[in-house]
């Protein structure tokens, strides 16, 4: 299996036990995920091929463990640049591959449009 990242693999993301009491992976590739949502004390996984996937722990917690190819956008939402179609200033929006927007937050724009 080829070694991406000291905390990924390609077929599943892998947060390590010294955060945790144990060891947490979630079942799908970091690679499939479209974004984050936070909602409360949840993370909701937008996946590539549409499905859901929810977990327990914060969006905040799984923000240090995630690649730079992921960028916060507001305090809800962590999208994946890959998935990124295109930024509408106007209304404050990131226009996702799979049809959707996401809000982006004010203080958060600037570093949007670096990419």
């Amino acid at each position: 299996m080829e070694e991406i990242d000291s905390n990924f693999t390609m077929n599943a993301i892998q947060i390590p036990a010294c955060y945790y009491a144990y060891n947490h992976s979630l079942p799908f590739a970091w690679q499939d995920v479209v974004r984050l949502e936070g909602s409360g004390n949840y993370t909701v996984f937008v996946l590539q091929n549409g499905q859901t996937h929810v977990s327990t722990k914060t969006i905040g917690n799984y923000g240090l463990f995630l690649p730079s190819q992921f960028i916060r956008i507001h305090k809800r939402c962590i999208v994946n640049r890959a998935f990124v179609t295109g930024f509408c200033d106007q209304q404050k929006v990131v226009f996702m591959a799979d049809g959707t927007a996401a809000k982006v937050a004010r203080r958060r724009r600037s570093s949007l449009m670096n990419l």
